[in-house]
């Protein structure tokens, strides 16, 4: 590696001292600025972005062109309505049809009719458990009752 000459060095060092006289200006100017727009209470900031207007033209855009790819959904919607909690699955007739008594007209998804029996079904299994160990509880307590380890608030409890 060469070691830089004089002119180089001494031109490296001017650049650093007129960036460093350029910080300084800048940040004089502003200081000088804010403590004018602190005392003033009608001084209004200054402008910071431009604007440019234009006149709209009309332009004739592709009405089609050509590409290369697969095109694939973004995302998916399923369009329905429920009632009841109860997805309505399908519609088996149209307006204006006729119909005749007994005839299904709609057809709603037993999803969530299955889960809320399932859901039934494990609260029925939980009470049956709660009972099994509440009858177990009192058996005991009866069986302690007569020794007077229990008072009979707390056997009357089990």
């Amino acid at each position: 590696m060469k070691k830089p000459s004089k002119k180089q060095a001494a031109s490296v060092g001017a650049i650093v001292v007129l960036g460093a006289i350029g910080v300084w200006a800048v940040t004089a100017n502003h200081a000088k600025t804010t403590d004018k727009n602190i005392g003033s209470a009608d001084a209004k900031p200054k402008a910071s972005l431009t604007v440019t207007t234009t006149t709209p033209q009309s332009t004739d855009w592709p009405i089609s062109f050509t590409a290369n790819g697969s095109i694939a959904a973004w995302q998916e919607a399923i369009v329905g309505s429920e009632l009841g909690g109860i997805r309505l699955a399908e519609v088996r007739v149209n307006v204006g049809d006729v119909v005749k008594r007994g005839q299904v007209l709609a057809r709603f998804t037993d999803e969530s009719v299955a889960a809320q029996v399932a859901q039934q079904k494990a609260a029925v299994e939980e009470a049956r458990a709660a009972l099994a160990e509440a009858q177990s509880n009192a058996e005991r307590a009866r069986t302690l009752a007569n020794s007077g380890a229990l008072s009979a608030q707390q056997s009357a409890q089990y």
